[in-house]
């Protein structure tokens, strides 16, 4: 079976998106502005452009990369036995703290954003959070439909999760951009949250935990 290969434009939007998330991640913890950002790299105003339309396309792009890499670990069949692994998984992805510092950084511009242009605000949430919020909800869908026995509303139980993970990453430490590459939330810190969130499961998470 031959793969189709990306194309050129697609090949050049990743490559600002990966040049731009590296630099937001470089930048000031207080930055509120994406063209401050880009001005620290050397892309130019027609590049950004030529590839996402305008800044508030970037902006819009980059808060879709950020939920797509979070949700790489939830891919594939769900099983009782993967059930949690994949939830750990996931938390990993979400408490990462270069991806939590990329993502607040982003949160804060997007407020900004906001101000000057009132759809942005819906655009960022469709594509970001909300998006995160809905393919988690999915995979407790595709969970209950693998026979996991699973007693809330599967976007009830998305959100809940997510708070727990965002509440644990909120007391932590505020992540400075000169962290170690080898710094993150503790597995451990990550398994409990997604034990005290399976707790609340009753019987499907019960299955899942403790199936082999």
């Amino acid at each position: 079976m031959s793969m189709v290969q990306p194309s050129v434009a697609e090949n050049r939007r990743y490559t600002i998106l990966s040049e731009v998330a590296d630099a937001l991640r470089a930048a000031d913890s207080g930055v509120r502005s994406i063209e401050a950002v880009i001005a620290t790299t050397d892309l130019g105003a027609q590049e950004i452009a030529d590839a996402f339309g305008n800044t508030h396309g970037l902006v819009i792009a980059l808060a879709e990369m950020l939920a797509a890499s979070m949700l790489e670990p939830l891919e594939g069949s769900t099983t009782a036995a993967s059930f949690r692994p994949k939830l750990i998984a996931f938390g990993h992805r979400v408490t990462n703290v270069y991806s939590a510092a990329l993502l607040k950084r982003l949160y804060r511009i997007a407020l900004t954003e906001v101000i000057r242009n009132t759809g942005i605000g819906r655009d960022f949430y469709q594509h970001g959070p909300g998006l995160l919020t809905a393919e988690l909800a999915r995979f407790f869908e595709a969970a209950r439909a693998a026979g996991i026995v699973l007693e809330e509303d599967s976007h009830a139980l998305a959100s809940h999760l997510l708070a727990l993970l965002r509440a644990s990453f909120d007391l932590s430490d505020t992540f400075p951009s000169d962290v170690s590459k080898d710094s993150s939330h503790d597995q451990g810190d990550v398994s409990q949250i997604v034990d005290l969130f399976c707790a609340g499961i009753h019987t499907g998470a019960e299955n899942a935990h403790v199936a082999h």
